[in-house]
């Protein structure tokens, strides 16, 4: 490896300081005595869908990921890029066209087959080539995949690729059990295996998931519960009311109207950070034949056959009052998929709520008054159903008629992905590179361009904030890439939330950094 540059990629080199973001939390008070055993109940905000990294897509899905299937690399309490599989950060070559890392040595697998460069290359390659794969638009640019020995991985590139390693701090990142990928091939989610602290136990229903602690984590000594149950609690009030009472001892992402009052709970710790994410609004423009599945046709809908509806929709909405009125003030309004907390953000002022503007194109355009639109928002999620009818009543003041539309989460992620929705309230939890914001959204090949995003400008900037590891250079490069997305209005970006984590104070040891995942590795029960 002499003839290769090194470069260790933490969120510094990569240009992705992050500036007034909330400290990282390690939750919990501990004030009792630590024990060992217990197993801990955690309520999502949503059901997971299918539990394999290969097609899996949901923010919910990540927090389970995050303590069964280990990825070749994750992030510190500092949002730094880390070693986790990989034993070390990348060696890069000066072309930017070879990484070469190595495999962690002496790491099995939750059913005791080995960890090794084989297996990353194995399920590298799955991730690329499988049909159904979410994964493939992520590593595109590899494009071929070697191995030296057991524990070297040599990936050539097609071009630079300045995402790359923190692509691995994902899901593209997470190592699957050849053994149990040759087993189960597509089924791999019905059982999965990867390396984590704990392993699959059952799914008895799509609204709960049991882990247990595996037998075969290499840090199995630092693991102190028996085992980990997610639950889903849809509703945000009922799952502050099941803090409170104990029936739960974790609570993802409390609800903004909540917090005030369980902060006042002796018992129970809140730890807000702020996001790397967004919420907004996807509209179909070409979303025909399903996402990723060209061609793209415009489909029969005015807001996709019309430019103009979609911006005077997107001039209808005053992102302010937005925040104020669903979100008690606790969001940062926004028009970019890129967080204000990253030295990326864009250097731009968000259009204000232009009503008269609005007015005049949709006369412009000639369709018939009102224009019909249907908004698919979250069911049994009073804030998201909240937020449906503060944003039909804004539209309506410029000639729109929004019928709201409640679906249950997985079922809408699956017709959003068909190209069965108009339009859609939905966002992403953000990624530690605004590229991995950007990209799986805006690229026509990829399976979560849901929008049917078809632009050559747009893919052309996409391409050379890729080649360019220079951040000045990135940041004036997302910097036109949101002036597109503004043109466009494929999505239209709403706003950035902060995630609020609740958990009971007899719980210690939780790691919940910016990327709003529950880390449950170390953690402990008091009493």
């Amino acid at each position: 490896m002499t003839h290769r540059r090194y470069i260790q990629i933490t969120a510094l080199a990569l240009g992705l300081a992050l500036v007034g973001c909330s400290n990282p939390t390690g939750t919990g008070e501990g004030t009792g005595k630590a024990k060992e055993g217990g197993t801990v109940t955690v309520a999502l905000a949503e059901a997971p869908d299918k539990l394999d990294p290969t097609v899996a897509s949901t923010f919910v899905g990540r927090i389970v990921f995050a303590n069964m299937c280990e990825k070749l690399y994750d992030v510190n309490e500092d949002l730094e890029l880390v070693p986790q599989l990989a034993a070390d950060m990348p060696e890069i070559s000066e072309d930017g066209k070879t990484y070469t890392f190595d495999v962690r040595e002496g790491v099995k697998f939750n059913d005791g087959t080995e960890l090794n460069a084989a297996a990353v290359k194995k399920t590298l390659e799955h991730y690329q080539d499988a049909p159904e794969s979410a994964r493939s638009a992520e590593l595109s640019e590899i494009d071929s995949i070697e191995t030296e020995g057991d524990t070297t991985v040599r990936l050539n590139l097609k071009h630079p690729f300045a995402p790359l390693t923190s692509i691995f701090a994902d899901r593209s990142g997470m190592i699957l059990s050849p053994k149990q990928l040759d087993e189960l091939g597509a089924d791999f989610a019905n059982d999965p295996v990867c390396v984590g602290p704990f392993s699959f136990k059952d799914r008895p229903s799509s609204d709960r998931i049991e882990l247990t602690k595996s037998d075969h984590y290499y840090d199995k000594s630092d693991v102190k519960l028996d085992g980990v149950n997610f639950s889903v609690i849809t509703q945000g009030n009922v799952r502050a009311a099941n803090l409170r009472s104990g029936d739960i001892d974790i609570a993802d992402r409390i609800e903004p109207t909540d917090i005030e009052t369980l902060k006042s709970v002796d018992d129970i710790k809140i730890s807000p950070v702020t996001s790397l994410g967004y919420q907004g609004i996807t509209v179909n423009v070409a979303n025909s034949n399903g996402s990723g599945k060209l061609p793209h046709n415009i489909v029969d809908k005015p807001l996709a056959q019309e430019p103009k509806l979609r911006e005077a929709f997107a001039l209808s909405l005053d992102r302010k009052a937005i925040n104020k009125v669903v979100f008690d003030g606790q969001y940062t309004p926004g028009c970019t998929p890129i967080s204000p907390v990253t030295s990326y953000a864009p250097d731009i002022e968000c259009p204000e709520q232009d009503l008269a503007r609005a007015k005049q194109l949709v006369k412009e355009t000639g369709v018939k008054t009102p224009v019909k639109i249907t908004l698919t928002v979250e069911a049994a999620n009073p804030e998201a159903t909240k937020l449906g009818t503060v944003i039909q009543g804004m539209a309506k003041k410029a000639g729109f008629q929004v019928k709201v539309q409640s679906t249950e989460f997985t079922t809408a992620l699956e017709q959003s992905q068909a190209g069965k929705l108009e339009t859609f309230q939905v966002g992403w939890s953000g990624r530690l590179d605004p590229d991995q914001n950007i990209a799986p959204f805006w690229d026509p090949r990829s399976t979560l361009g849901d929008s049917g995003a078809n632009y050559d400008d747009v893919m052309d900037l996409i391409a050379k904030e890729r080649a360019t590891t220079d951040g000045a250079e990135r940041k004036q490069i997302f910097n036109q890439l949101t002036q597109k997305f503004l043109e466009y209005n494929n999505v239209i970006y709403l706003y950035h939330p902060k995630v609020v984590l609740g958990n009971r104070t007899s719980l210690s040891g939780v790691e919940y950094y910016g990327d709003g995942l529950i880390r449950l590795k170390t953690a402990t029960q008091t009493g």
